[in-house]
């Protein structure tokens, strides 16, 4: 079974030892936590030594960093790729976030949003670690207003803000309270937003 888009998984072919490093930190930071991890673990996950990872890195809170905006880029770019697969309207395309939500869901691997739970394991807003983790909101956002502005939406940057709260919400939902259907749940929220939004076309 392949893996759900947003899943936390390695590259398919990762030969650069900076991919490694990434896959690996992403891979034991999400199973674990970003703060129970310690370097060694991640430097035995990968096979090299302290030596070779300050060729890349500079400190673990530096790759933490570079992990999260490795998978926001991997993350934006699979589910692009996705919509250009499937086609269809800007609002089917709207749609499909909350498709791609259901299936990584129900991912058996699914522990929640690395992006979520690294800006609650460094809350400070001026931490570079909370930084990156925002910035795959802002990421999605962006994504969001640019369907919306093609989907002819009045507001295009208000509706954006509306679905990524309920995209926000449903991980939560799915999270903590462990409700495998709250992906179906904000997208039937998302269709009635959407038809008041858009008319319905």
């Amino acid at each position: 079974m392949a893996k759900a888009i947003w899943s936390v998984a390695p590259r398919a072919r990762a030969s650069e030892t900076r991919e490694r490093l990434l896959d690996a930190a992403a891979m034991l930071f999400y199973e674990h936590g970003f703060h129970a991890i310690g370097l060694d673990a991640i430097l035995e996950e990968v096979g090299v030594t302290k030596t070779t990872f300050y060729n890349h890195f500079a400190s673990k809170d530096e790759l933490i960093v570079a992990v999260l905006l490795d998978r926001d880029e991997r993350d934006m770019q699979a589910v692009r790729e996705e919509m250009a697969r499937r086609g269809g309207s800007a609002r089917d395309r709207i749609l499909l976030v909350f498709d791609v939500l259901d299936d990584w869901f129900n991912d058996p691997d699914f522990k929640g949003c690395l992006f979520i739970n690294a800006s609650a394991q460094f809350p400070n807003p001026n931490d570079p670690v909370h930084q990156a983790a925002t910035k795959h909101t802002q990421s999605l956002h962006a994504m969001l207003v640019e369907l919306a502005d093609e989907a002819r939406a009045q507001d295009p940057a208000l509706l954006a803000k509306k679905l990524c709260m309920l995209i926000a919400a449903a991980i939560t939902l799915r999270q903590v309270a462990c409700d495998p259907a709250a992906a179906h749940t904000a997208r039937e929220m998302a269709v009635a937003l959407l038809d008041r939004s858009l008319g319905g076309g």
